[in-house]
């Protein structure tokens, strides 16, 4: 009786918290998106610092300005890109799709495909100026919070030195003080291992494909690499929406399919090489996610936060995954988020209060 009322309290609390973020998204998403770039940032400072010979002479308030002017560039570099090809996109969006329907035309009297004419139609009902407004709404979102989100991120830094002291102020108990700096290691380390690998592949491979899409000259070459960057944070299927884009684009832009071929190979195979051999090298299992789980939280949390909480799924699972394996309650549910059943021995070093 006590294990159905339990089930039945965790179901209810888990309904209150989901309605909660759904109707507290306009609140709850600049404090979220500063929690990232206060953990990008540093990330980015903790990088400087170990490298060779320069970084250990640096002094801390160095690095941090540093790093602050790297982010700074790489959103003014953003804003640049994005208020220079979102409008010449959308304004374009109707001669492709007039590129596309000639296409299948010509196709269907020369083939007599079964079926393409349903294709076509289909395609006729995908308006390409939504999907690049939808595109653009993310970008606009963030903009008009900017303000509030470097308000969020300052204070975080502030409050970063007090961290450990209202730490030991708030928990009495050494050991379960001890328990709680454990968790923050873990979500820290792993999170900050995720966001710096995942950031640098995704420029070299924003880079990458942005070389071969300005050497075939395809159109908004600046845009789509932009998009490749964002969406290698997406996990699975960031990749192949990343693909999609500018392989569609010079299909339709180009009378010769050689452009098409060029772009298609090229990118396949860089996003082949970063997800078959790069990532699995530098990420290993330190994530050790099952990808069913992924998948999911792909899917909860761009339902609850659109394409932002698509982009936050996989950091905020880990934290989810590290919280729940310090606890003996809670660590089943670990082991259900886990790829291969594995806990970590430093998640156990530590038992639950």
């Amino acid at each position: 009786m006590n294990r159905v009322i339990t089930f039945a309290s965790a179901l209810v609390i888990v309904w209150i918290i989901g309605y909660l973020l759904i109707i507290g998204r306009g609140l709850l998403i600049p404090l979220v998106m500063a929690i990232f770039f206060w953990h990008l940032l540093n990330t980015i400072n903790n990088g400087m610092k170990k490298i060779p010979k320069l970084g250990t002479q640096l002094p801390g308030w160095v690095s941090m300005i540093l790093s602050l002017c790297l982010v700074g560039i790489f959103c003014k570099v953003l804003i640049d890109i994005i208020t220079n090809n979102v409008a010449d996109v959308i304004a374009a969006a109707p001669k492709y799709q007039e590129n596309l329907s000639a296409m299948f035309n010509k196709l269907d009297a020369r083939f007599h495909i079964k079926g393409l004419t349903d294709f076509d139609s289909t395609f006729k009902d995908v308006n390409l100026q939504n999907i690049a407004l939808s595109v653009y709404g993310v970008f606009s979102t963030l903009t008009s919070s900017a303000v509030l989100i470097s308000l969020y991120v300052v204070f975080l830094f502030v409050e970063q030195h007090y961290f450990e002291q209202k730490l030991d102020a708030f928990f009495s108990q050494a050991e379960h003080r001890r328990l709680v700096k454990n968790i923050i290691n873990h979500i820290t380390k792993d999170t900050q291992t995720y966001l710096g690998i995942k950031t640098l592949l995704g420029l070299g491979t924003s880079i990458a494909s942005w070389i071969i899409m300005k050497w075939v000259h395809l159109d908004f070459a600046e845009f789509w690499a932009l998009l490749i960057f964002f969406l290698t944070y997406i996990p699975n299927i960031g990749a192949m929406v990343a693909t999609a884009f500018p392989v569609a684009l010079a299909l339709i832009q180009f009378e010769s399919w050689w452009p098409f071929i060029e772009i298609t190979s090229g990118i396949v195979a860089i996003q082949f090489i970063v997800g078959n051999f790069l990532e699995p090298r530098l990420l290993g299992k330190s994530l050790n996610l099952s990808t069913l789980v992924i998948l999911f939280a792909l899917a909860l949390w761009g339902y609850i936060w659109g394409i932002l909480g698509m982009f936050l799924s996989v950091p905020i699972t880990v934290m989810m995954m590290i919280i729940f394996a310090h606890f003996d309650t809670t660590r089943p549910l670990a082991v259900l988020l886990s790829q291969d059943g594995y806990i970590y021995k430093s998640y156990e070093e530590i038992e639950g209060i």
